[in-house]
C-alpha cells in the first residue's frame, strides 16, 4: 500500500529515495512505550525513514521531504513530513504550513509543510491524528503551543464510554476537549444548524484566518483535518452579482487525511469516483484562541446587513472576504502594502485595537480578480454575541470611519483600491 500510494502520488517527480535506517521516530516511540511494549508479540522500535528527492543528485533545493514507515502488522506508514508542491493536484494552492526541519547526516533539510501521519488503529484513530496535526502544526508555529507526540495525545484523551487504549474512537466532545486540554477555546459548528451555504461560509473564512479544523464526516465514519482552499473560479466570479462571499467561488478544500497522502482535495461537487466531497462534511471544531469570542455568522450577518443599510458606498455585485487576524499581523502587513493609500495607512497603523480582529474586504468582482480591495471592516473578535456596536474601523472610495475612545470620528478623503491581505495562507504551485 505505501509503496503503491507514493507511485501514486509522486510518481515520476520523485528522482531518488535514500532510506535512514535505524531511525528512532518520536511519535512511534510514545506509542511503543504506550501500548506495544506491554504485547506478547512485541513489533520493533526502530523505524526506517525515506528521503525523497526530486533529483538524483540529492541536492538540498530539490528535498521532497521524509517519510516513516514503521513496523506495524496493520499499517506501516508513519509520520510524514512532504512538500505540498509535488503533492497537489491543482495547479495552485492556498494552504497552512510551518518550517519544520528533517535532519540528514547532520545537514538540516528545512520544509514548509503541514504535520502528516497515518493513524495506528490501536492507539490513534483518524480524530487522535487530526488533533495531533493541529497541535503540532500550532506547537512548530507559536511558542505558546506545546509539541505533543501522537502517544501523549492518546493518553490526553477524556474518558468517555470505553477504554482509552486500545482507543474505539471518539466523538465531538472527546476531540474538543482534547483540544482544550491543549491551550485551545474550541467551537463546534453543525451543517444541520447552520445551514449549507453559511456551514461552508464560516468553514472557508475559518480557513482564511489561518486556523486549521478537525472536519466530521458522519456518514464515512471519519475525520480530516481542513488546512486550506484551492483557487478561485475565475468564470463564476466574473458572473457575480448580488452580495456575494469569496467562499461561492472556491470548488476545493485541502485536508490532511491519515488514510492518504496529505493535500487532498475536497470538492463541492460530487464526482464519480468515491472521494469525499463537500456533501460528506457534517460538522467542524475550530481551535480558537482565548480571545475569538465573536463567531464567524454573527461577522457575516453584521456586515451583511451594514452594506446593506448603505453604510458603505458600495453597490452590488461586490464579494466579501471574511477573516479573523491580529493586530500584529494586520499592522505589520499594511506596512508592505505598496497602493495603500498613506492617510489610510497612518490610520490604520495608529488604531487601538484588540490582539484579535474580524476584518471585512469587500471588492468588486473586477478588483477581487486583480486581488484588490476597495473598501473594508473592522470588528473586535471579543465583542459579545449581542453587542450592537462592535465597529472598530471602515472605510469605503469616499473616506473612513474609527473609533476613538467612545467615538467614531470621521475622515473624508478619497480612498484607491489596494492589495488584499494575504499573511494567512501562502500560495502554493505545483511542481
Amino acid at each position: 500500500m505505501l509503496i503503491d500510494e507514493l507511485k501514486d502520488r509522486l510518481g515520476l517527480t520523485c528522482g531518488a529515495v535514500l532510506l535512514e535506517a535505524p531511525y528512532r521516530d518520536f511519535d512511534h516511540s510514545s506509542v511503543f512505550a504506550l501500548f506495544y511494549a506491554k504485547k506478547h508479540r512485541q513489533p520493533s522500535r526502530d523505524c526506517v525513514r525515506l528521503h525523497l528527492f526530486a533529483g538524483a543528485d540529492l541536492a538540498a533545493e530539490q528535498y521532497i521531504g521524509s517519510y516513516v514507515v514503521r513496523d506495524s502488522r496493520i499499517d506501516s506508514r508513519g509520520r510524514a513530513l512532504l512538500d505540498p508542491a509535488y503533492l497537489i493536484e491543482t495547479e495552485r494552492a492556498y494552504l497552512l504550513g510551518v518550517e519544520m526541519t528533517a535532519h540528514l547526516a547532520g545537514t538540516p533539510l528545512p520544509k514548509r509543510v503541514f504535520p502528516w501521519m497515518a493513524q495506528d488503529t490501536d492507539i490513534a484513530v483518524c480524530a487522535h491524528v487530526a488533533v495531533w496535526a493541529i497541535v503540532n502544526y500550532y506547537g512548530f508555529k507559536y511558542p505558546e503551543y506545546c509539541r505533543r507526540s501522537i502517544g501523549m495525545i492518546a493518553e490526553q484523551t477524556p474518558p468517555g464510554l470505553g477504554r482509552r487504549v486500545p482507543s474505539e474512537g471518539l466523538d465531538l466532545l472527546q476531540v474538543s476537549d482534547l483540544l482544550a486540554a491543549n491551550g485551545f477555546f474550541p467551537l463546534i459548528l453543525s451543517k444541520d444548524i447552520l445551514g449549507e451555504p453559511e456551514f461552508f461560509r464560516a468553514v472557508f473564512s475559518y480557513i482564511e484566518s489561518g486556523i486549521p479544523m478537525v472536519a466530521a464526516m458522519i456518514g464515512r465514519q471519519h475525520a480530516v483535518t481542513i488546512m486550506g482552499h484551492g483557487p478561485i473560479d475565475e468564470a463564476a466570479l466574473s458572473a457575480a452579482t448580488g452580495w456575494s462571499f469569496h467562499s461561492d467561488f472556491i470548488n476545493d478544500l485541502f485536508v490532511v487525511d491519515d488514510n492518504r497522502l496529505p493535500y487532498n482535495r475536497l470538492v463541492r461537487v460530487v464526482g464519480a469516483s468515491d472521494a469525499a466531497s463537500f456533501a460528506d462534511l457534517d460538522h467542524v471544531i475550530v481551535p480558537l484562541s482565548e480571545k475569538m469570542y465573536l463567531n464567524a455568522s454573527i461577522v457575516h450577518e453584521r456586515v451583511l446587513g451594514m452594506l446593506q443599510a448603505g453604510v458603505l458606498a458600495v453597490d452590488a455585485p461586490a464579494v466579501l472576504r471574511i477573516y479573523l487576524t491580529s493586530n500584529r499581523s494586520l499592522k505589520r502587513e499594511l506596512q508592505a502594502n505598496e497602493h495603500m493609500d498613506a492617510v489610510l495607512k497612518k490610520v490604520l497603523t495608529q488604531l487601538e485595537l484588540p490582539r484579535f480582529v474580524w476584518c471585512a474586504d469587500i471588492a468588486k468582482p473586477q478588483q477581487y480578480a486583480s486581488q484588490l480591495t476597495g473598501a473594508r471592516i473592522l470588528i473586535d473578535a471579543t465583542a459579545g454575541t449581542y453587542e450592537r456596536d462592535p465597529w472598530l474601523f471602515w472605510h469605503d472610495a469616499n473616506g473612513l470611519r474609527y473609533r476613538s475612545g467612545s467615538e467614531m470620528v470621521a475622515l473624508d478623503v478619497p480612498l484607491a483600491p489596494y492589495d488584499l491581505y494575504r499573511n494567512n495562507l501562502t500560495e502554493v504551485n505545483r511542481a
